[in-house]
């Protein structure tokens, strides 16, 4: 039977409508927001670290290729810290002076992204800027440097010199 408007149904009948009101998808986004922006700046300190993680594992892995260089073509290859750059650079020895060479490969040193802090470490600190790798695997020295990012994260890489091996912690 038609209700006063012409209607069929009436004011008892079941409402069939189904779906969300206007209301609920305004509360739905607002929590949603609320949630995505506690959650941004944890994700950008986590990736802020995941990529300075990343850096310095290829800083210890060019070391290591240096390394492993020296030992398979039984020259020296040198390592050198460029503090103006803040970055590695290296040289292949052939002549075993001490300097680089006309004809001698090398790699110069790349700047970090701004936001990378690289300091020699307190306690074990570099004595010189450059490390030789021996054709017998050895460095000259060992030392460490310290990686860090503003968000406090901190990894370092080690050179050891009786071994040459280059570690990251």
């Amino acid at each position: 039977m038609p209700d006063v408007r012409g209607v069929a149904g009436g004011p008892g009948t079941a409402r069939s409508d189904s779906g969300f009101t206007l209301p609920d998808l305004l509360v739905v986004l607002v929590i949603v927001g609320i949630v995505t922006a506690l959650a941004v700046p944890g994700v950008n300190r986590f990736l802020r670290a995941m990529d300075l993680n990343d850096r310095v594992h290829q800083a210890a892995s060019t070391i290591r290729v240096i390394r492993q260089r020296a030992v398979t073509e039984r020259n020296e290859y040198v390592l050198l810290w460029d503090d103006t750059v803040k970055g590695w650079a290296w040289y292949d020895d052939a002549n075993r002076n001490g300097s680089w060479d006309e004809g001698e490969r090398k790699q110069d040193a790349a700047p970090p992204p701004a936001w990378i802090t690289i300091t020699n470490s307190a306690t074990n600190p570099f004595a010189s800027p450059a490390t030789t790798f021996f054709p017998d695997g050895s460095a000259s020295q060992s030392g460490t440097r310290v990686y860090s990012n503003s968000d406090g994260y901190r990894r370092s890489l080690s050179i050891v010199r009786p071994t040459g091996m280059v570690t990251v912690q």
